[in-house]
């Protein structure tokens, strides 16, 4: 065993044997010592993180977090959801960590129409006032389709009759939370023709994010399961910003020029139900030459998970029969969720992971 490895393996076992005593700054010293034998070795740096998350030091804990998951080219799973929990805890009690360099995006002009297709009328009022307030002033229209046959039908519909240069489809049960998303959204499409807020940067099969972890992009907060009121946290990655190269993005929520959507369309005749608009759509584009990209600057709340049950089965087969060469296994999906108490942590969560990707 080279001397390196020996004298990090004994200062590990030191700063384990101090954390099961309590001694959590003795352990913290030993632990650091291991890091600097062997700087190359996750092991130094996952332990390190523990006892200073201990230690109440978030910052740098989530810090060693992120060097774990970075040593192991993104396959460290539990230490990339511990750097999330760990920030969401810290966030959650009101820590600032990193600070917020914030996406300042030119104030926007051009317009948007946007379209959803819902038969829920509240749902529908509470995601058109959250949508006017992230418009800011800019105009716009909504295009509601409350008879579609299918998502592809109805947006098809919605899109023939829309008369803006940008275009926003977006299911009912939809927050936009963040100060002027449709600038930031302008902003990514001045050099795209769609942008989402999760995809991924491979398809290899019959879901968005079928090809798995390091491919996955995306950020979007779900509803709470404690708390009234209280949101979770979900991310596919620590990467913010707008991201490129995507090939799919998923459909609670994307935009596009509105002559690159009209150029693709929806396929209503194989997806005539309420799956794989989104995958074959994007997909389609991408396969087009088109270039596609997910923003993290744009903060949503989706109050709805997906539905994999037999209906999204009997879409599966038809997207793989439709493309035959994605037959690719599917890859390892995380998701890496964390709890907080209310909309207005969520996007102060957000701000921290903008600060923590150029920290």
């Amino acid at each position: 065993m080279p001397p390196a490895m020996h004298q990090a393996q004994a200062f590990l076992a030191a700063g384990n044997a101090f954390r099961a005593a309590g001694r959590i700054q003795d352990a913290i010293s030993a632990y650091r010592r291991a890091v600097e034998a062997r700087p190359e070795g996750a092991a130094g740096h996952y332990n390190l993180a523990l006892a200073l998350r201990d230690a109440r030091e978030w910052r740098e804990a989530i810090l060693c977090f992120r060097r774990v998951v970075e040593i192991s080219a993104g396959t460290d799973y539990e230490a990339m959801q511990n750097a999330v929990s760990t920030l969401a805890k810290a966030v959650g009690e009101g820590a600032s960590l990193f600070g917020d360099p914030g996406a300042a995006f030119p104030a926007g002009r051009t317009p948007v129409s946007i379209i959803a297709c819902s038969v829920r009328p509240a749902l529908l009022a509470e995601m058109q006032a959250s949508f006017r307030e992230g418009l800011a002033g800019r105009e716009h229209e909504f295009i509601v389709i409350e008879d579609a046959r299918s998502l592809s039908e109805g947006y098809n519909r919605g899109l023939a009759r829309a008369r803006h240069p940008i275009v926003a489809f977006s299911h009912d049960d939809v927050e936009l939370l963040s100060p002027r998303p449709f600038d930031a959204i302008e902003h990514a499409l001045a050099s795209h023709e769609i942008v989402g807020l999760a995809g991924a940067l491979r398809v290899g099969g019959p879901a968005v994010m079928w090809a798995g972890h390091p491919h996955l992009r995306g950020f979007v907060g779900l509803p709470g399961r404690d708390l009234p009121g209280s949101v979770q946290a979900s991310l596919f990655a620590l990467d913010c910003g707008m991201l490129s190269g995507i090939q799919a993005v998923d459909g609670f929520f994307f935009a596009a020029r509105r002559e690159a959507a009209l150029a693709i369309g929806f396929d209503e005749r194989t997806f005539d139900g309420f799956h794989f608009y989104d995958l074959d759509f994007s997909y389609r584009a991408h396969l087009a030459g088109l270039k596609l990209a997910v923003t993290t600057d744009v903060i949503a709340l989706h109050r709805s998970l997906g539905n994999f049950g037999d209906d999204w089965q009997h879409y599966s087969r038809r997207f793989a029969g439709k493309y035959p060469a994605l037959d690719a296994a599917r890859g390892a999906n995380h998701h890496y969720a964390a709890p907080l108490p209310s909309r207005e942590h969520l996007v102060k969560f957000a701000g921290e992971l903008r600060g923590l990707a150029r920290a």
